[in-house]
């Protein structure tokens, strides 16, 4: 609505009306960025142990099948964080493959592109039927 509008309407409630402007947007504002916060804070507060390091054969089957049945994997990369932790692992779909570069898809994180010689360790995931969802 419009000034001009507010100040000739016969409602003396929307005439008088006295938008609070950015004030409004305010507690919208803190409740994300609180909650964005505490995100940042729980991956700080997580720490994710390095897994058994699989051999090449191992994790090129698993690539295989995973790639034929379009499952969702679980890659750990062999890097470790300044702490000697492993960083989170990514959870995806195996989208395809280009000469030494793995894609992999996640709806969150969109497509990502893993080096193959870096994976420490890879599992398939379970799909959960949708009968056993709670």
């Amino acid at each position: 609505m419009g000034e001009g509008f507010m100040s000739y309407h016969s409602d003396p409630l929307i005439r008088d009306y006295e938008d609070r402007g950015m004030a409004k947007w305010m507690g919208f504002y803190l409740s994300e960025h609180t909650a964005e916060m505490e995100k940042e804070r729980e991956e700080r507060e997580t720490f994710w142990v390095r897994k058994p390091q699989m051999n090449d054969l191992d994790i090129s089957m698993i690539l295989e099948k995973a790639y034929m049945s379009s499952c969702l994997v679980e890659i750990q990369l062999d890097e470790l964080n300044p702490e000697g932790y492993a960083y989170a692992d990514i959870i995806g779909v195996i989208e395809g493959f280009r000469e030494n570069s793995i894609f992999v898809s996640n709806p969150e994180a969109g497509i990502q592109v893993i080096p193959g010689d870096s994976i420490n360790h890879i599992s398939l995931i379970d799909p959960v039927k949708w009968s056993k969802i709670p």
